[in-house]
């Protein structure tokens, strides 16, 4: 899933790591959370784990479907966005876009292989989960009719055998 809506980065001071969600996003977040945690994505098995960008606004959006559901909710350095990356692409976004969804192909595969069968719920931000869902098009040949993910909204991956055979695109949580 995409972070729920944040504080615009405009009227942020601060560092962005620490950007955390507006009201809108807050209600999102409760949607989103009572959603997963029922089964609303399709899947009814129970929540065995929560992945999750360390940034705030990522780890807000969690919060409550860890709670919910009792599923434990672990930030992964790896589903960060490129704000945080270290320069590997002296400014150039597709070698910066390779090294996100390489990273992010990592951590899924590494959820893929240690919840084999549970239901995981990963947290990222839009520009990590577009690269991911690019690269598993590219490796396993799911059928994706859009990449970008927006804020509040969810992609259900299936897989078989370590391979992704199928995403199922969910609209965004209202806001509020």
């Amino acid at each position: 899933m995409r972070h729920a809506k944040a504080v615009g980065r405009r009227s942020w001071t601060d560092h962005d790591e620490s950007r955390p969600l507006d009201a809108g996003g807050r209600g999102q977040a409760k949607w989103l959370s009572d959603r997963l945690a029922s089964g609303g994505s399709g899947d009814p098995s129970p929540l065995s784990g929560v992945r999750t960008s360390p940034l705030t606004r990522c780890v807000e959006t969690v919060e409550l479907l860890g709670q919910l559901t009792d599923a434990p909710v672990v930030t992964d350095r790896r589903l960060a966005d490129r704000r945080i990356a270290p320069p590997v692409d002296r400014g150039s976004a597709w070698v910066g876009s390779a090294w996100l969804g390489g990273r992010a192909l990592a951590a899924v595969d590494e959820l893929v292989r240690s919840h084999a069968r549970g239901r995981v719920v990963v947290c990222s931000h839009g520009d990590v989960l577009a690269t991911l869902l690019a690269v598993l098009v590219g490796r396993d040949g799911v059928a994706v009719a859009d990449a970008r993910v927006r804020k509040g909204a969810w992609v259900t991956l299936t897989f078989a055998a370590g391979i992704c055979v199928e995403a199922v695109a969910h609209e965004p949580a209202p806001k509020g």
